[in-house]
């Protein structure tokens, strides 16, 4: 498969291929240009492909790009029955076939034919039209469509009907302006709601918008727009008189509005392929489609960029549940079981239905007065689940109250698409997640009528949700959900994820509105911005919010940043999911590691800390920033270092551009000549070298001995490259330049001198110890890890221990998702344990008892050690023994979980830094 480029844009494509449209090509060019728009060759690459080198094929007339794309010209005077003959020659030819071309493509310069083996699939079009429509070409720039697993079976199939419409529209209009994208977008909708009308029983008769459709309308498609427009115009009317001079095919069609059909929009200008894929569009079974999954993906269907993972642009039903259960779910089942329990003891001790019932009335208010609000709601899928899920309840309390009645009960929604609220910044996304609520809304209709007999009526459609286009980063969210003291709010969502360095100048403003109060605008990850908003929203009332996100918020500085001001409020975290995978229903999808955090007013109340990877749950009296059962301790860097320890710190800068670093045969060719240059050459390591057992070497020239050093010429022209490179670097380097014999930072080594720890600065977050290496005085650490020199074994011990791992782990913060150390966050933060000698000893030999076990494993890299699908059954013994002694020194009763170590951890912090 071709390598998917990093810098591959749909916008800069389409303003490339409108430019080649305009410009012409010819049949010989034409695959060129297309491989230099998709695939981002440049003229190197086309120059080794006309001259052969850079093509597999030697007839002198296909060009073959192994696991890319085939392709030969056609002439000018071609029928196209004959480009798709030359397309199955080149199919059906083993010596192209061999080489997996992605695309088989053929063109005459003025028209192109391409065929997708992969998903045995044919695309058709003129180059000038190719800027309208050119996903089909997409797998040139690595773009794929993902496979899906069952669930969301009908809804990728759906939506993919769609996606080819919505494509062949394009080709066929000029949608561009932000006016013609919001019609196309509208249109989309509105076909969308007309098929799931049809085949759910919204409109009268099955199939009546398609089948209408296909019986009165040509096959050409030369009167479908002006077909669709009155069905449209008179879906949006509900004047009687006006309806009944109209022909009964136009007025068959329900009166909707509900704002879905308020405004009036053109109707593209639709082709006879157009006409096709709406009646496939039609005769598909919409009953079976889900509005919480099938928004997200109409939504990526309208947004090319997203195309290639379609049904991987939802939040998955058990995900949302993830958040929604400990928000309001949850208690709002319990009180049901409660009320239902209460009803029943009060009904067999004979007290009146109206009095055993009222806290089952109570309930069934409380519901139609909840406000549920997402302030990054995409295409509605926590609303809907959220909406769902209520009407299921309120379901529920009908029945109980209907089972324990004496006399009939009437049952009636009470739950309305009002109580709920979004701010989406994508305009369609808004208009989905409105649409999506109307669907669902009509979904739990139909149960409630076979719960009961009684359906409401979906039509006219109702106000929808409160969904407001707008970025929620600037927006007075009150505005958007009013709401006083004593309303019951529930916040929740997916905000998006972005690091500070990741930010464009729109979100770093962004930033700068929404952490306003705070220091935090340009450090903390984009997702601050929610909580932090969300803090002020709810403070002082009895709303409360959960929020999916990134560790890194409870991780490093931006603890300190973002969760100061919030505790600050007198709110705390009520709830919190430690860190777990992510995962959609898309096979192979990849996954986010994230946390799930849950904040309200404080109260007295205990607090439920999740631990997803063990499925568990504890119940706590407090759970601080780190998502740790403890006290609100804030970790804080310091420069102090542990009193009677060593220092850690950046391991040596060469700072030399290579010219002090040898491989091993560098090294080995100049000791051939120049033996007597073996006191100048010592093994240097930093991470990858740690990590994956490579061997460099390095110039480490004491003052007293450069000129003896300088006497061997390779050595003197290494130090005098070192020179000429620092005097034309910065103002440090010139100062470097005087001793261009040594790094950066320089230790003289003699026989006091100590071993050292080495601790990389970055570590897979997938690996249960950080791989910690004890290495003799000889070895030179280099800055790419932290050095702890003059270090004993007890301390190594210390550090690889799990407990010093879960502090890096909790405090540390992190690199994309590695954990990433810190000499002022984890090592001079941590707790050490006061050791007796007797602790000492036991430390030094379980420590030489790991070091004896890796060094047997010699066959595997340290890195492969560590990971925990290779880590070798005899190291992680070593370890546990490790772990057990020195939790033992922390206190004499074992630790159950995680949790308890770090809770003991932060205690221990905070005693130490009250001192």
């Amino acid at each position: 498969m071709a390598k998917k480029s990093k810098t591959f844009s749909h916008i800069e494509a389409t303003d490339a291929l409108e430019r080649l449209g305009q410009r012409g090509t010819s049949a010989q060019e034409f695959v060129y240009d297309l491989l230099r728009i998709f695939a981002h060759w440049g003229d190197g690459q086309v120059r080794r492909a006309k001259e052969g080198p850079g093509n597999a094929s030697k007839d002198g007339r296909t060009l073959v790009v192994k696991d890319l794309i085939a392709y030969r010209p056609m002439d000018a005077d071609s029928d196209i029955s004959a480009f798709y003959d030359e397309i199955k020659a080149m199919r059906d030819d083993p010596k192209i076939a061999k080489h997996l071309p992605r695309l088989y493509v053929v063109s005459d310069g003025k028209r192109v034919v391409a065929v997708d083996p992969k998903i045995n699939d044919e695309y058709n079009n003129t180059v000038d039209a190719l800027w309208r429509d050119f996903e089909f070409l997409t797998p040139l720039a690595g773009i794929e469509k993902v496979q899906h697993v069952a669930e969301a079976e009908a809804d990728v199939k759906s939506a993919e009907l769609m996606a080819k419409l919505f494509d062949d529209i394009r080709r066929y209009n000029d949608i561009r302006n932000p006016d013609t994208v919001h019609a196309l977008n509208v249109f989309m909708s509105r076909l969308l709601f007309c098929f799931f009308a049809e085949d759910t029983g919204l409109f009268p008769g099955e199939n009546l918008f398609t089948d209408t459709l296909r019986n009165h309308t040509k096959e050409d498609g030369s009167d479908l727009s002006e077909f669709i427009d009155r069905a449209f115009l008179i879906m949006s009317t509900n004047d009687e008189a006006a309806r009944a001079v109209l022909p009964k095919l136009y007025s068959v069609f329900p009166y909707v509005n509900g704002g879905l059909f308020r405004e009036h929009f053109p109707i593209p200008r639709l082709s006879r392929r157009a006409r096709r894929l709406i009646l496939n569009c039609g005769d598909y079974n919409w009953r079976e489609i889900n509005p919480d999954i099938f928004g997200s993906m109409i939504q990526a269907v309208v947004t090319p960029e997203q195309r290639a993972g379609l049904g991987m642009h939802y939040t998955s039903v058990p995900n949302i549940e993830k958040v929604i259960r400990p928000l309001f779910l949850d208690s709002l089942n319990e009180e049901f079981e409660a009320a239902c329990a209460e009803a029943r003891e009060k009904m067999a001790q004979k007290i009146s239905y109206e009095l055993a019932t009222q806290r089952l009335k109570s309930l069934l208010d409380r519901l139609s007065k909840i406000k549920f609000f997402d302030p990054a709601c995409g295409s509605g899928n926590f609303l809907i689940i959220s909406y769902k899920r209520l009407r299921e309840l309120e379901i529920r309390i009908w029945e109980a109250l209907r089972d324990i009645a004496p006399v009939a009960v009437i049952p009636f929604p009470t739950i309305t698409l009002t109580q709920f609220y979004g701010i989406e910044l994508d305009e369609y996304a808004c208009d989905t997640a409105t649409l999506s609520l109307w669907l669902a809304e009509h979904q739990m209709n139909v149960l409630f009528r076979d719960a009961f007999g009684v359906q409401p009526e979906t039509l006219p459609l109702k106000p929808s949700g409160h969904i407001v286009c707008d970025n929620a980063c600037r927006l007075d969210w009150d505005a958007v959900c009013p709401h006083t003291p004593s309303d019951e709010v529930y916040i929740m969502g997916n905000p998006p994820y972005l690091g500070s360095k990741l930010q464009d100048a729109t979100q770093k403003e962004d930033m700068r509105i929404a952490m306003k109060g705070t220091n935090a605008a340009k450090t903390v990850d984009y997702i601050g911005a929610w909580f932090w908003k969300g803090a002020k929203y709810i403070k002082g009332t009895k709303a409360r919010y959960a929020f999916v996100t990134t560790n890194s918020i409870s991780q490093g500085e931006q603890v300190a940043m973002l969760w100061k001001p919030i505790l600050d409020l007198d709110l705390e975290i009520f709830f919190a999911k430690t860190s777990f995978k992510w995962r959609n229903n898309a096979k192979y999808n990849a996954a986010v590691t994230v946390a799930i955090i849950g904040v309200a007013e404080k109260s007295a109340s205990k607090k439920l800390l999740f631990n997803e990877s063990a499925n568990a749950v504890y119940s706590v009296e407090n759970i601080n920033p780190y998502l740790a059962a403890s006290e609100n301790v804030i970790v804080t860097k310091t420069y102090s270092v542990p009193k009677g320890l060593p220092k850690a710190e950046f391991g040596c800068m060469p700072y030399d551009n290579g010219h002090l670093l040898m491989t091993e045969q560098q090294k080995a060719t100049l000791l051939a000549v120049y033996p007597q240059a073996e006191k100048f050459v010592k093994p240097i390591i930093g991470s990858q070298e740690f990590l994956n057992d490579i061997h460099r070497y390095c110039l480490w020239i004491d003052d007293a001995m450069r000129e003896e050093a300088e006497k061997i010429p390779p050595v003197k022209a290494r130090i005098d490259a070192t020179y000429n490179f620092r005097l034309n670097e910065s103002k440090d380097g010139a100062s470097l330049a005087e001793r261009p014999h040594q790094f950066r930072e320089h230790y003289i080594i003699n026989d006091n001198s100590k071993n050292k720890v080495i601790i990389p600065r970055v570590s897979s977050e997938r690996r249960e110890y950080i791989p910690i290496g004890y290495v003799d005085k000889d070895t030179i650490i280099s800055d790419s890890a932290f050095a702890v020199y003059d270090a004993e074994k007890w301390l190594f011990a210390l550090l690889t221990s799990k407990m010093h791992n879960l502090w890096v782990r909790a405090v540390g913060g992190s690199l994309e998702t590695r954990i990433r150390y810190s000499a002022t966050l984890c090592y001079n933060t941590f707790p050490f344990p006061k050791l007796t000698e007797a602790q000492k000893k036991e430390l030094s030999i379980l420590a030489d008892n790991i070091i004896t076990v890796r060094e047997e494993n010699y066959f595997l890299t340290l890195g492969e050690m560590y990971n925990p699908e290779t880590m070798p059954e005899d190291l992680r013994k070593a370890h546990h023994q490790l772990d057990l002694a020195v939790e033992r020194i922390y206190r004499p009763e074992p630790f159950a979980s995680d949790e308890e170590r770090l809770a003991h951890l932060f205690k221990l912090y905070a005693k130490m830094t009250k001192k």
